[in-house]
Parts: C-alpha cells; sequence; structure tokens
C-alpha cells in the first residue's frame, strides 16, 4: 500500500464527517502522508467552498440527519474521486451512486485510504480542474451549490446568474492558480454575502 500512498501525497482532501474523533482520525491521518486536508468541515454549506480546491473526497452520508448526496453529486459532476463512509444502514444509496465505493463505520481508516486510492484515477499533479473548460460547462454544478445555499429556487437561480455576469465582466481578474471552478463557487458565496437581500426580492 505504501507505493499507492504517493498518489495521494500532495492532493487536497476534502473531509465531510460530523463526528468529531473520527474527523480529526482522518485528516490526521492524510496529512501524515503528506496529504493537505481541506476541513474538516461538518455540513454541506460549509463543505462548498472547498469543491473547486479538493482533488478527491471522503464524505459521511448522513450529516446530522442531512444526506450529503447532493453534495456528491457536485463532486460526481466534476469528476472529482470520492468514497462514501458512513455509520448509518439505513439510508439508501441512489442508484446514480452504485459504482462509488461505501465503507461502513467502523471500519479503519487504512481501509477509507485505500478505497479511496483505489478510485482515483487523476494525477496528483492535475489539480487545476476545469480550466479546459468554459465557464458554462459548470453551470449544473454552479446551480446545484446555489440551491444548497439558498432555500428559494428562482433566488439560487438569480444568485446562479449574477455570479455568471460578474464572472463575465471581471474574467481577467481570476487569482493565478485558482481553478475556474473554485473561483466560481468563491464568487458565488461572495454575492450571496453581499447581495442576499436582493437575490431573495
Amino acid at each position: 500500500m505504501q507505493g499507492n500512498l504517493d498518489r495521494l501525497r500532495g492532493s487536497r482532501i476534502l473531509i465531510v464527517e460530523d463526528e468529531y474523533l473520527i474527523a480529526r482520525n482522518l485528516a490526521r491521518t492524510f496529512e501524515k502522508i503528506g496529504a493537505q486536508v481541506l476541513g474538516p468541515v461538518a455540513s454541506i454549506s460549509q463543505a462548498i467552498p472547498h469543491l473547486g480546491r479538493a482533488d478527491a473526497a471522503v464524505l459521511d452520508i448522513d450529516l446530522d440527519g442531512t444526506p450529503v448526496f447532493p453534495l456528491a453529486d457536485i463532486l460526481y459532476q466534476n469528476h472529482t474521486p470520492f468514497v462514501f463512509f458512513s455509520g448509518c444502514a439505513e439510508i439508501i444509496i441512489p442508484d446514480r451512486f452504485r459504482f462509488i465505493n461505501t465503507l461502513p463505520k467502523p471500519n479503519g481508516i487504512r481501509e477509507v485510504i485505500a478505497s479511496l486510492i483505489a478510485t482515483y484515477d487523476r494525477s496528483a499533479s492535475v489539480v487545476a480542474e476545469g480550466d479546459g473548460e468554459d465557464v458554462i460547462t459548470l453551470m449544473p454544478s454552479l446551480r446545484l451549490a446555489a440551491r444548497l445555499l439558498v432555500a428559494d429556487d428562482a433566488a439560487a437561480d438569480r444568485l446562479v446568474e449574477r455570479t455568471f455576469e460578474y464572472a463575465i465582466a471581471h474574467v481577467d481578474e481570476r487569482p493565478a492558480g485558482m481553478s475556474r471552478l473554485e473561483w466560481l463557487l468563491s464568487t458565488l458565496e461572495d454575492l450571496r454575502l453581499l447581495e442576499g437581500r436582493t437575490i431573495l426580492n
């Protein structure tokens, strides 16, 4: 397994887990093998700002009663490898995720890492995902993120529209080294905070 760990060294691993001790142990283990941990975070809304940076993710299926599947949809749309890690046997995994590795708790962290490596189909050096894509191809992911952050669907669509308007007008201002998805998600979050009331009305 040691040789395979090189695939994760230097990668940015998003950990979405609402149990503190498990999240801490996952984070420490990934850090020991040289990965950069994003989070850990305990909710979908906390995870969204990290999506554009993540090279891979470990997702607890049940986040204090909220299924993680909408977040998994965004990762799946952007070809970001992830695994499910859950202690809740009652939740039925949607058929669209039938090929995603799912590990039941209390499996060891070594099993989680081995499962993630098995799904990690990109070189660790490929960190600027989406740089070869037009921003419009990222619209489904942005729309889903907006609807997770804003309860009203019409308001969420207005937020996406404002985000694209801003991105088109300020395309030359994207920081070097920041992927298009990361930049768009960051812009969406900034606009939500700045124009929340206007968007909701």
